[in-house]
């Protein structure tokens, strides 16, 4: 008798233990979740199978959202960070892994395939720049603790009409990088980059009023704000003369996001 409960003690452990790494490697391999979704907002995972986004639906590595005309999402990373894709967009998280604190190990990858996200970043690629980035077709996007926008223009597309093809990249806090197969650039606050292929060097350029908006620079004081549920977040399509300063800033000073996540777990992601 006292075998019998010996080998049912022992069955029942080993059934926990099993059902909590089971949970840990589901939990492992979702990057977020979704905060807000606004119209339609498809999920596609790694096996083709796709569905209709829902605010708090879980975002798994490998999974692509694609945002219709006038849908857009807001996703809140398991390290803090913050997501916004815009309308008439596309992007895949690649890889994700986070242990819970920076141990080396953590890594934070996208693909953005078309159209444009606002990204506020996480603990992933504060100590570890190579930890993060953004790859598109002509150039990879890395990171210094920032708030940034990153809009890919493909051909044929209705802004292709009005902008050249490729990738644009502003800087609304901190600092990235803009990468190709020639070289590197530096984008600081309210300064924008573009690559029209991996085989041209990037460039500064004045921010596009097409794509962008102009951001005040932050008061030292100020905090991130508050996110709201129903965040507004429009596709920014304005006119060349819809604001002043239309011009690559000079003498512009860098303002990191500091350590841990104070002043990510509460940005207002408006575009």
């Amino acid at each position: 008798m006292k075998t019998t409960k010996n080998i049912a003690g022992y069955a029942s452990v080993l059934f926990a233990c099993f059902m909590l790494m089971a949970s840990q490697i589901a939990y492992a391999g979702i990057a977020g979740h979704a905060q807000f979704v606004n119209g339609n907002v498809q999920v596609t995972n790694s096996a083709g199978q796709t569905h209709i986004l829902q605010k708090g639906d879980a975002i798994h590595e490998s999974d692509t959202l694609t945002t219709a005309k006038g849908a857009s999402a807001q996703i809140k990373m398991r390290d803090g960070g913050f997501v916004v894709i815009r309308p008439d967009s596309q992007l895949k998280f690649d890889s994700f892994i986070f242990s819970g604190e920076e141990d080396g190990t953590e890594q934070n990858f996208f693909s953005l395939i078309r159209g444009g996200v606002r990204a506020i970043t996480g603990l992933i690629g504060h100590l570890h720049k190579t930890s993060y980035h953004i790859t598109t077709i002509s150039s990879t996007i890395g990171i210094r603790g920032t708030d940034h926008e990153t809009y890919v223009v493909v051909p044929g597309s209705e802004l292709a009409a009005t902008v050249p093809a490729g990738t644009y990249n502003k800087v609304n806090v901190g600092e990235t990088t803009m990468t190709t197969d020639k070289g590197t650039i530096s984008v600081l606050p309210n300064q924008m980059g573009y690559a029209g292929g991996q085989d041209q060097m990037p460039q500064l350029q004045p921010v596009n009023l097409n794509i962008f908006t102009v951001t005040p620079a932050p008061l030292p004081q100020a905090n991130s704000g508050t996110v709201r549920d129903s965040a507004a977040v429009d596709s920014a399509i304005q006119a060349q003369d819809a604001a002043a300063g239309n011009s690559v800033p000079k003498n512009q000073i860098q303002t990191p996001i500091k350590g841990g996540t104070g002043g990510l777990t509460s940005p207002k992601l408006v575009f």
